[in-house]
C-alpha cells in the first residue's frame, strides 16, 4: 500500500487538474457563435450536401437559402469570422463526419491568403477547441499542430508567449543581438504596419496597390489538402470571391490579386469565380451597400449577390454558364463603367 501511495497521489493530482479545467471551462468560458453553429450543424437532421466555407466576408455575403431556391441543393454556411484556410480544412473534415457533403463553395478572401499568415498565436485554435473531445478531428488538429500550439499560464506574459521550439530559438538569438540591446527599431520587421518605419514612432503605410504579392505557404499547403480531401471523397470544390467595397478595389490592387488567384486555381484544376468582376447591370453595388471599407456586405446587397451566385452555380452545374453575361473580361472595363455611372 505504501508503494502505491505516490502513484495514487499522481493520479489524484491529474484528476484534480482535469476537474478544475472542466469546472473553470463551464463557469468562466463564454459560449459564442462558433460552438453554436458547429453543434447546430452536427445535430441537424437535414440532408445537407453543399457547404459554404470562408471567413466573415462569406458569412455576411452568401445566403445558402438563395442557392437552394435555384439549385437542387441543401446548403449550409460554416463560414466563421477569422476562419483561415487552415481552419477551413479542419472544418470541412468535421462537417463530413456528420453530413454527406457533395459540393464545397469556398469563398476566397485575399486577406487570408497573402503573406504573412501567422501560426501558433494565442487565439489561433478558437475553432478547434469548440469541438467535442470525442471528435477525431480535434485530436488530429492537436497532433498536426503540436509544435505550434501555444501553452500559456496565468502568472506570466501569456498573451505574448510563443512556446514552440523554433520561436524560442528566435527569441534567444534576438535578445543576444546588438540591435535588441540598443533597441534598434529599424531592425524590426513589423509586418502589420504595411510600410517602412520612418522614425519617431511613425510608419509610412503603403496604400496604392498590394505589396509583397504572393501567397502564404500555409494557405497554399492547406488549400491543397482541402482539394485532395474533396477529390478523395467525391466532393466538387468551387471557389468564389465575394465582391468587396467598390471604392477600395483599385487601392487594394484587386486586379493583381485576381491574376494571382486565377492562375493558381487553374494550376490546381479548381473552378474559380471572382465576383469582384461581376457586371454592374447584373449586380449593382456601391460603397454604401457595405458595412465597412473592408467589404462586409449589408443584408440587402447580400441577398442580391446570393441570387446572382445561385444563377452562376446553376449554369455551372448544368454546363450552360455564359460567363460574359455575368462577368467583365477585365477590371478596366468595370472601372470605366463605374466612372460613367
Amino acid at each position: 500500500m505504501k508503494k502505491a501511495r505516490p502513484w495514487i497521489r499522481v493520479v489524484g493530482f491529474i484528476v484534480g487538474i482535469f476537474i478544475m479545467v472542466v469546472v473553470f471551462d463551464y463557469i468562466f468560458a463564454q459560449s459564442g457563435y462558433v460552438r453554436y453553429v458547429l453543434t447546430y450543424f452536427k445535430n441537424s437532421e437535414d440532408n445537407i450536401d453543399t457547404l459554404v466555407l470562408g471567413a466573415s466576408h462569406a458569412r455576411s455575403a452568401i445566403d445558402p437559402e438563395k442557392i437552394d431556391e435555384v439549385n437542387d441543393t441543401n446548403s449550409f454556411s460554416l463560414a466563421i469570422p477569422g476562419e483561415t484556410v487552415k481552419d477551413s480544412y479542419y472544418v470541412l473534415e468535421e462537417a463530413c463526419r456528420s453530413k454527406n457533403i457533395k459540393t464545397v463553395i469556398f469563398d476566397i478572401d485575399y486577406q487570408y491568403w497573402m503573406n504573412p499568415q501567422g501560426e501558433g498565436y494565442f487565439q489561433e485554435p478558437f475553432i478547434y477547441n469548440q469541438l467535442e473531445w470525442s471528435s477525431p478531428v480535434k485530436w488530429q488538429y492537436m497532433v498536426q499542430n503540436m509544435f505550434k500550439l501555444d501553452i500559456r499560464n496565468a502568472f506570466t506574459k501569456k498573451n505574448v508567449y510563443l512556446c514552440t521550439p523554433g520561436s524560442v530559438a528566435v527569441n534567444v538569438k534576438q535578445k543576444n543581438s546588438e540591435a535588441y540591446k540598443n533597441a534598434d527599431i529599424y531592425s524590426l520587421d513589423v509586418a502589420d504596419a504595411n510600410g517602412p518605419y520612418m522614425g519617431k514612432g511613425f510608419f509610412s503605410r503603403v496604400t496604392s496597390g498590394r505589396q509583397n504579392m504572393g501567397f502564404s505557404d500555409m494557405a497554399v499547403t492547406k488549400f491543397k489538402q482541402i482539394k485532395k480531401y474533396c477529390d478523395d471523397n467525391g466532393i466538387e470544390l468551387i471557389c468564389v470571391t465575394s465582391p468587396i467595397t467598390p471604392g477600395v478595389m483599385k487601392t487594394l490592387g484587386m486586379e493583381k490579386v485576381d491574376g494571382l488567384f486565377t492562375s493558381f486555381f487553374e494550376e490546381q484544376n479548381v473552378t474559380y469565380y471572382n465576383f469582384n468582376k461581376a457586371r454592374l447591370d447584373i449586380l449593382a453595388r456601391k460603397d454604401t451597400d457595405y458595412g465597412d471599407k473592408e467589404g462586409h456586405m449589408g443584408g440587402e446587397l447580400a441577398e442580391r449577390y446570393s441570387e446572382v451566385l445561385a444563377e452562376v452555380l446553376k449554369g455551372h452545374f448544368n454546363n450552360t454558364l455564359d460567363k460574359s453575361k455575368y462577368f467583365y473580361d477585365t477590371f478596366e472595363q468595370m472601372y470605366e463603367e463605374m466612372e460613367e455611372q
